[in-house]
């Protein structure tokens, strides 16, 4: 004989579904919120990727030409130092302490302390084509400093070299951050020229 079931079991399945899609439901939603901050992560990464470019774009500038023709333009130097706080304020906190390297060369691009966007809004010389758009297709404020700086090596000699620091700014976030800083050292070696 069968014995009677101790309590009806009616409703079961319902309640079942009822935690199985709450669970559900929690487990999406932690998945959504891995997906934002995913793109988030991803969306800084494209935009140093991008700065990073323009600033190894801008060293290898520097690379590629006589030690004796490192520098920035006088005059575009002085006008930047007058006009520009950002680029006067990056230039306080670079170290090592060094003295500005100048020389009249104009307008080139490797010349330039300061690219900017859009370029015509800039108060100083900067042409269209020096305007610097990024990887990810946005603009980019370009700051670069050039300084003769001493250094002591082995057995107390002193020697000079010459520090080229990049720094590039997004102008499209408040407060135009830092999002990428760099600084190659450069001495005579076996470049060709002066060294002086």
């Amino acid at each position: 004989m069968m014995r009677p079931r101790l309590r009806n079991e009616h409703g079961q399945g319902i309640i079942e579904l009822v935690v199985t899609m709450v669970v559900i439901s929690l487990a999406l939603l932690a998945l959504a919120a891995s997906y934002d901050t995913g793109f988030l992560s991803l969306h800084h990464s494209a935009r140093k990727l991008a700065a990073a470019n323009l600033a190894e774009k801008q060293l290898e500038l520097y690379a590629a030409i006589p030690y004796a023709s490192l520098g920035l333009d006088t005059t575009t130097l002085a006008t930047v130092k007058s006009s520009d706080p950002t680029y006067v304020s990056d230039e306080a906190t670079l170290t090592p302490t060094g003295t500005d390297v100048t020389l009249t060369c104009g307008t080139s691009s490797f010349c330039l302390p300061v690219q900017c966007n859009p370029a015509a809004s800039c108060t100083y010389p900067v042409t269209t084509s020096e305007d610097p758009l990024g990887s990810d297709g946005k603009h980019y404020k370009v700051e670069t400093f050039i300084r003769k700086v001493s250094q002591t090596v082995s057995g107390g000699a002193t020697a000079n070299e010459i520090d080229i620091t990049v720094i590039v700014r997004d102008p499209n976030t408040s407060g135009t951050p830092i999002v990428y800083e760099t600084t190659t050292a450069f001495d005579c070696g076996p470049r060709g020229g002066s060294c002086t």
